[in-house]
């Protein structure tokens, strides 16, 4: 019984499901990630914690793109790279956390370097070969035929995000009645060399604010301002009231984690303001006085896959 099952096992060969290129293109973007993460340095818990996140961020974008890559899920190359670096310290010793998540960055950027090296020896699936080669054809016929070579591409999880690289040009920025947090943050999304949109500033054309919502959150990120524009409480009987965001605020927030995905909204938060509880996975950036944020949030920006200049922060 054992025997075949083994059998059955290693009869599913593991396929690449992507372009052999465009693989190899953005597994170098995440290792360049990985090595400004390994080489940041940490003097304090603030910039400790400020790794681990960044470091889970990237973590599980990683492993989740290997997953979607290869025709099995749980194919070897992910589970490599999932297992590297936590058999270097044992549970329960005094080990120093920056060394410790450094060694772990390390590993997993060895990982991805292995598999970037040996990627024209990976198996391609039937359908990545014919996409390959009616790629090839089109741009050896007719140089104009880019539109089809992107349709024939859009079976992949890669070629599908650069069919849409407009939308890692712009920014939706949802706010309250604070003007000045508003355009503070318009001013700086626009010093990154990205087009802020917002919303009452685009044309109607006879469009609920639903639909507006809907017609102009088609983004690759989007901030969110919780700003103090209304006081609140729980119903009891004696309330304290709090600063909390304008209700449209907090509902366009949740319309964006449901369109775009969690890990592409940030929420700014200014001054003392309640948030949404129980909920989990959800950035808030303080919006301090010394704009600390302006970094935190182009560290968001380039998880997310846009081409953010770090250089143009300090202009």
């Amino acid at each position: 019984m054992a025997k075949n099952q083994h059998d059955n096992t290693t009869s599913i060969i593991t396929l690449l499901e992507v372009n052999k290129d465009e693989f190899k293109s953005h597994l170098n973007e995440r290792i360049t990630i990985g090595n400004e993460l390994y080489e940041r340095h940490i003097q304090n818990y603030e910039a400790l914690n400020d790794l681990e996140s960044d470091f889970e961020i990237w973590d599980d974008y990683n492993s989740e793109y290997l997953k979607q890559s290869f025709n099995i899920s749980n194919n070897e190359y992910k589970s490599d790279y999932d297992d590297a670096g936590y058999d270097m310290y044992i549970i329960g010793e005094n080990n120093d956390p920056v060394q410790e998540k450094k060694d772990i960055i390390k590993s997993k950027i060895k990982e991805l370097k292995k598999l970037a090296s040996k990627i024209n020896l990976l198996k391609s699936s039937p359908k990545t070969h014919n996409n390959n080669n009616n790629n090839n054809n089109n741009n050896n016929n007719n140089n104009n035929n880019n539109n089809n070579n992107n349709n024939n591409n859009n079976n992949t999880l890669h070629t599908t995000s650069l069919a849409n690289t407009n939308q890692k040009k712009e920014v939706f920025i949802v706010h309250g009645h604070d003007d000045a947090a508003k355009n503070k943050t318009a001013r700086f999304i626009e010093k990154l060399g990205f087009k802020p949109i917002i919303l009452h500033e685009q044309a109607s054309g006879s469009k609920t604010v639903i639909e507006k919502i809907e017609t102009y959150s088609n983004v690759g990120f989007g901030i969110v301002l919780y700003t103090p524009c209304d006081i609140g409480a729980k119903k009891e009987e004696n309330p304290v009231l709090r600063n909390r965001a304008r209700q449209n605020v907090v509902f366009e927030h949740g319309f964006l984690i449901g369109k775009i995905g969690r890990e592409n909204v940030c929420a700014l938060l200014k001054d003392e303001i309640e948030t949404p509880n129980d909920i989990s996975g959800v950035v808030y950036i303080k919006m301090d006085e010394e704009d600390a944020w302006h970094l935190k949030v182009a560290k968001e920006l380039k998880n997310s896959g846009y081409k953010v200049d770090m250089n143009k922060l300090y202009l």
